[in-house]
């Protein structure tokens, strides 16, 4: 007799994948696995559906049970996807005693606002993003920065301002301000706690201060709450995060982390260590690996092995694509590499029926946007507010949502909130936001939005920032249409992408072309490493362990070329290419490559 667990589980394979698949035995062990673990899942190895049927799994088992599912991630967009695939399966409301959400709400919603209210009374707390935090900093630095100072407003975030709180209750701001302004930086920053303004990082301070004071009850209370804890993306944990994430958990709830540790792309331009590393934690936290690949065959799961930062040997193909054998190409400028680059697409495309039809797109990559601006001339690092992975609709919303945020005082989410709950005049805003993409002439439109803006305050807005908000939706609006004119010129100048390896990661590509003119090095010239040099054994099929590499400036470069190239030649589905220049390729090099399975362009 078929068991209940195995048939919900057939349920959940036709709801999420294609027609007559099944999920493999690497994936059921994760599925069916009921203890602490590190889930090591490969690219293109399923990690987002496996934790999906995982969650749903769980949920269906512990209908009626007082303890929940606790399920968190690091972005909005993984965690809309998530909801997505348990509503296809039946959950469309993830409620109490679960939770699901970025591991920022995390902490926020259950230590974060409380330690606030412990410190700073009753006063509303407002968590804003980066962008809404620096205008609010600039406002109060402006009145006491020093009369010498001239320069740009200082950048926040890179002065890694802390938020110190005493035995006492008291509390106090440090951070790496030059000196000459650091009273102003600091005093600053305390003006906005006194308004209740606060970051997600001083949200997690107060979190561990929270934490650390009540840690015993807390775990306790969360071991009654919960009965599983997955943790989505774990190699986009920080170390602050994932030592108070294993603080709450680790031998208290069943905690399992889902991820690729050789991903970790976030530690690499600055000093920051990974945190999440699996195979340092085998001796008490099991290890479970999801390594067979659907995305591409062995022709680039062989490079993918190759070029990462630990021994893959258990990573393989079971795809039926059919992947090309990775080219090299020479260039003696951006120019040459792009059209090399085009006429191999163009041949490929000769050859494969199934790489022509495919809708993925072609891309450049290269590590730094410096690279790419050194290539080519046309590259430009865009400060454009209009984002090309939005919706015009939905960046409209934003922008409004920003305007309606600064009137009545609230911050984004709580805005929202009060927007949700009064729905003829968001129905209204949804109809102008529409009238604003598609009219030419929208000075009526613009009116029209002031007008409700001033209904949901209940207040007239001054003169003067009527002018400012039309000038913001004056601007945005030419900005949309100059972004949607630049699309299509850009469209018909280029059939690829050209962006840096951070840029792609989680994007699925046909091509990629990594161009290897990255040189690692620090301010002061005491070192210097090309990629190229980094990467070369690598490239050729002679694996170095990370470990055997005694200079530790060289082995920090390294592992951090082999995670750069590990995202940049597992993004497609069929063709992993490099860039060379000419006078890098030595005669030794070529015939190694070449020796390796790599064919010359």
């Amino acid at each position: 007799m078929i068991s209940t667990e195995v048939l919900f589980l057939k349920e959940i394979e036709t709801k999420l994948l294609p027609k007559g698949a099944t999920f493999s035995e690497q994936q059921n062990s994760v599925i069916f696995h009921n203890n602490t673990a590190n889930i090591v899942a490969g690219p293109g190895s399923g990690k987002t559906t496996v934790l999906i049927a995982k969650c749903a799994m769980l949920l269906k088992e512990n209908i009626g049970n007082s303890k929940g599912i606790c399920l968190i991630t690091h972005t909005n967009v993984a965690v809309d996807e998530i909801k997505s695939g348990l509503s296809k399966i039946g959950f469309n409301n993830i409620e109490y005693p679960n939770f699901l959400g970025t591991i920022q709400e995390f902490f926020n919603y259950f230590f974060g606002r409380k330690a606030f209210h412990i410190i700073f009374g009753d006063k509303n707390i407002r968590i804003m993003d980066d962008e809404e935090y620096r205008e609010r900093f600039d406002h109060f630095f402006d009145r006491l920065k020093p009369n010498w100072y001239t320069n740009n407003n200082p950048n926040v975030k890179s002065k890694n301002p802390q938020l110190i709180i005493n035995q006492d209750l008291t509390y106090d701001v440090i951070s790496d301000a030059n000196s000459t302004y650091r009273e102003a930086f600091n005093d600053s920053i305390k003006h906005l706690l006194k308004f209740g303004i606060v970051t997600n990082k001083q949200c997690l301070e107060l979190s561990a201060w929270y934490i650390k004071k009540h840690l015993s009850k807390i775990r306790e209370a969360l071991s009654n709450r919960f009965e599983y804890v997955l943790l989505d993306e774990a190699q986009d944990t920080n170390k602050f995060q994932y030592e108070l994430l294993n603080s709450l958990f680790l031998d208290n709830i069943k905690f399992q982390r889902f991820g690729d540790p050789y991903q970790a792309l976030y530690s690499i331009f600055d000093t920051k260590e990974d945190a999440w590393i699996p195979s340092e934690e085998v001796s008490y936290i099991n290890k479970i690996e999801i390594a067979e690949t659907s995305r591409f065959n062995e022709n680039i799961a062989n490079l993918v092995r190759n070029v990462c930062i630990e021994k893959y040997d258990s990573f393989r193909s079971v795809s039926s694509v059919n992947s090309f054998q990775p080219y090299f190409i020479t260039y003696d400028d951006g120019l040459e590499l792009k059209l090399k680059y085009k006429e191999l697409i163009s041949t490929l495309e000769e050859q494969s029926s199934e790489y022509k039809s495919s809708n993925k797109k072609d891309a450049i990559l290269s590590a730094k946007h410096d690279d790419l601006m050194s290539l080519f001339e046309e590259y430009i690092v865009s400060n454009s507010k209009v984002k090309k992975s939005e919706s015009g609709v939905k960046q409209i919303y934003s922008l409004i949502l920003r305007i309606i945020s600064k009137e009545i005082d609230l911050n984004l989410q709580q805005t929202e909130e009060k927007l949700n709950s009064l729905l003829e005049n968001k129905k209204i805003i949804a109809k102008l936001i529409k009238d604003l993409i598609t009219k030419d002439n929208i000075e009526s439109t613009i009116s029209s939005i002031i007008l409700e803006i001033e209904k949901i305050k209940n207040d007239i807005i001054e003169p003067s920032k009527k002018e400012k908000i039309k000038e913001q939706l004056n601007s945005f609006k030419n900005e949309m249409e100059s972004s949607r004119k630049n699309a299509i010129v850009e469209q018909e100048k280029e059939e690829f992408y050209i962006g840096t390896v951070h840029s792609v990661k989680g994007e699925n590509h046909r091509s990629t072309l990594l161009v290897l003119n990255t040189v690692f090095s620090d301010w002061y010239g005491t070192y210097s490493y090309e990629i190229l040099e980094l990467l070369n054994n690598y490239l050729i099929g002679h694996y170095i362990d990370l470990e055997n590499i005694s200079n530790l400036q060289l082995k920090i470069e390294t592992k951090n070329a082999l995670k750069l190239a590990y995202v940049a030649f597992s993004r497609p589905t069929h063709l992993v290419a490099i860039g060379i220049h000419k006078d890098k390729l030595t005669e030794k090099l070529k015939e190694e490559l070449i020796e390796f399975g790599w064919k010359e362009w």
